[in-house]
């Protein structure tokens, strides 16, 4: 059968009485996904997964999190699926880029172990959803087509830490320590402001990153801002 004739085959004629034609299914209409994490071989499995879906496709991927706003600018995905530990702009950071650039861009972080800072952020940052990465396959496809449609989708356990975590805050003197290195001091400078080594300054600021949950000072220096502890 040639082109032409299996086109006017598959297109009824016009004199086709009304209630006679055939039902014509309407087109899926097909979410779009962006990727975003730093690990090749699990990036790639994510994205057959998605793709072998008939509503789904990724239209954009990306290894690092300075990419991920560029990408999102020029394709616009329905959902923007991120590494919570992506290499580069981290990836709360990056969400609220998202957020203010991209809006109608859904995003859900993806996680291998769960920190409550890092959920208080997302839940109080407004993130669609945050779930942990070794959910089953059919929950994540469901999270993202519940996301495309307006919904939210957070882990329970994930959020239940995060209510109940109460961190008792850094002590004065680390305090002292990390508002002078917020305020841009270097830690030769901290240790000459307090009269302390450089090697105490240092444990100081080891510390209050381990008691806040924090990747890196200044990811300690901002929940500390948020706790109205600077």
């Amino acid at each position: 059968m040639t082109t032409a004739t299996a086109v006017a085959t598959a297109v009824p004629p016009d004199d086709v009485p009304a209630g006679h034609r055939p039902d014509v299914a309407a087109p899926t209409e097909v979410i779009t996904v962006l990727l975003a994490d730093g690990h090749r071989l699990f990036r790639s499995a994510l994205a057959a997964l998605l793709d072998r879906e008939a509503d789904l496709s990724v239209v954009a991927e990306a290894a690092w999190g300075d990419d991920v706003l560029r990408d999102a600018q020029v394709v616009r995905p329905s959902v923007a699926l991120l590494d919570l530990d992506l290499p580069g702009t981290p990836a709360l950071d990056v969400a609220s880029q998202l957020h203010d650039h991209v809006p109608l861009t859904r995003v859900l972080l993806l996680t291998a172990y769960a920190r409550p800072a890092d959920v208080k952020r997302a839940l109080a940052d407004g993130v669609d959803g945050v779930l942990l990465k070794d959910l089953a396959p059919d929950r994540l496809l469901g999270a993202v087509r519940t996301l495309a449609a307006g919904g939210q989708v957070y882990e329970p356990s994930l959020v239940v830490d995060a209510v109940r975590a109460r961190p008792g805050g850094p002590t004065p003197r680390e305090l002292a320590v990390l508002r002078l290195v917020a305020d841009g001091c270097s830690i030769a400078e901290v240790a000459r402001e307090l009269s302390l080594s450089q090697g105490t300054v240092r444990n100081h600021v080891s510390s209050v990153i381990g008691r806040t949950g924090a990747r890196n000072r200044c990811d300690a220096i901002r929940i500390a801002r948020e706790n109205s502890w600077l």
